[in-house]
């Protein structure tokens, strides 16, 4: 009867091992890999580092200088719009935890509407460093507005020689 009772524990200790060694391998399974939250192009973020990595495509770029459109809508809905018909990346993470409006593989680029230029000089610059692109600026000129707030833009670029493009586009 003895042997027979160390015989089970010796099989319980062996089944115990082999449970942990199975769950230790299915843990760092799971670990390694990750569950998606891939956009369109296959792409996303990687929170620990910053980054932004593809599985299924490379990254995608501007093809051509866009055109100037008329768009209506709120600024995220223009933006979005605008950015896809660019291959870009709508609300990039950056490894500041900031949102870039859209991404190129050329340029980070800020999408205000005219009277927020002061706003996007700065934050256009911000996510030109955070991504390692050029700094660029969607600016969406309202049908309404009767100031000139491009030209206002387009004084302080070039009066401090600041390394922005700036792409417009009208609102409907």
């Amino acid at each position: 009867m003895e042997k027979n009772a160390e015989r089970r524990q010796g099989s319980i200790k062996i089944m115990k091992h082999l449970a942990i060694t199975l769950l230790t391998l299915l843990i760092s399974n799971v670990a390694w890999s990750h569950g998606g939250g891939l956009n369109k192009h296959g792409c996303h973020n990687e929170t620990k580092t910053g980054g932004y990595h593809c599985h299924r495509s490379q990254s995608p770029s501007i093809q051509s200088i866009p055109q100037q459109k008329t768009y209506s809508s709120s600024e995220k809905s223009i933006n979005t719009r605008w950015c896809d018909s660019r291959g870009g990346i709508s609300e990039f993470r950056t490894r500041d935890g900031t949102y870039v409006d859209c991404l190129t593989d050329v340029y980070a680029i800020e999408a205000e509407f005219d009277y927020n230029w002061k706003e996007a000089i700065g934050q256009s610059l911000h996510y030109a460093e955070s991504t390692n692109t050029k700094a660029a600026i969607l600016f969406i000129k309202r049908q309404k507005t009767k100031k000139d707030y491009y030209s206002e833009l387009e004084r302080v670029i070039n009066r401090y020689k600041l390394p922005i493009k700036v792409f417009v586009i009208e609102e409907n």
